[in-house]
């Protein structure tokens, strides 16, 4: 394994282009992510909020699952099952895109860091924020795409429903305030890749990527969608209005703090209803 081997620890957020970034990343002759994109080892060890994903004595036939399960028995599996990958002849990128690991803690992103950093590997953690309430506009519609009701009925109802719910109790997901703060207390700054989702089909954003990776250049294709969920449906002001107070906060906060952003030119959704 060359000392340059790279770990990327894909933290989201939950859709904003994760899947497309582990598309185009895969089809890097240099690249070998493994048998999963989303292994949710560390969100469903550390966080009550995803046990969910922990493997439930799975049959061998499921022989995905029944690898992860492995993992959670011994988390030195994962950590050496992406070091062997690396060990393969011309290999240097691997990692594990997981969206809700944008939840984790910085003692948690300290391990992982440290775990890699004992195989020579460095980690490299990369972050993707989309417009708030877009973000969670397009996650509604991946929910109800799943369950065939993707209509303006259902989904209108949806979305009252989620900004009740965003008005009791805010969205881990959609707290790009505490990922921004775990990533920065537990990695060195050029480390970590911040992206936008506005701008993550341009030539300049995947410079940055390869760059920060140290990665020689290839080129992305930005026509291709994965798991892309469009939708008609005409949001009414008032339900934007209520789901963009609870964002509020958080875009606020963004703009003081990463001005260098423009997220008053990048989010303009945001701009009009983050109030």
């Amino acid at each position: 394994m060359t000392s340059d081997a790279i770990f990327l620890l894909g933290v989201g957020a939950q859709k904003s282009g994760t899947s497309w970034l582990h598309d185009q990343l895969s089809r890097r002759h240099d690249a070998n992510f493994g048998f999963c994109k989303e292994y949710h080892l560390f969100d469903a060890l550390t966080l009550d909020a995803f046990v969910r994903y922990r493997p439930k004595n799975p049959p061998l036939w499921r022989w995905r699952t029944w690898r992860r399960g492995r993992f959670f028995q011994n988390p030195n599996r994962y950590f050496d099952y992406f070091t062997r990958l690396l060990n393969r002849p011309g290999c240097r990128l691997s990692g594990d895109i997981t969206p809700s690991y944008a939840c984790l803690s910085a003692e948690t992103f300290a391990w992982i860091r440290d775990a890699f950093k004992e195989r020579s590997i460095r980690t490299c953690p990369v972050f993707i924020m989309r417009d708030p309430i877009e973000r969670l506009l397009s996650q509604q519609r991946m929910q109800l795409r799943k369950k065939n009701k993707l209509n303006p009925t259902d989904e209108l109802r949806a979305l009252h429903k989620l900004a009740d719910k965003l008005e009791q109790h805010p969205s881990l997901r959609s707290d790009y305030i505490s990922t921004l703060n775990s990533l920065n207390e537990s990695f060195a700054k050029e480390d970590i890749c911040l992206l936008l989702f506005e701008k993550l089909f341009d030539a300049s954003s995947h410079h940055r990527l390869y760059e920060q990776m140290s990665l020689p250049y290839q080129p992305m294709d930005i026509t291709k969608k994965v798991n892309a969920s469009s939708s008609s449906t005409l949001v009414p002001d008032e339900l934007l209005a209520r789901i963009g107070r609870t964002q509020a906060s958080t875009f606020k906060t963004l703009l003081k703090k990463q001005p260098q952003l423009n997220l008053d030119r990048h989010w303009p959704t945001a701009t009009r209803w983050c109030t």
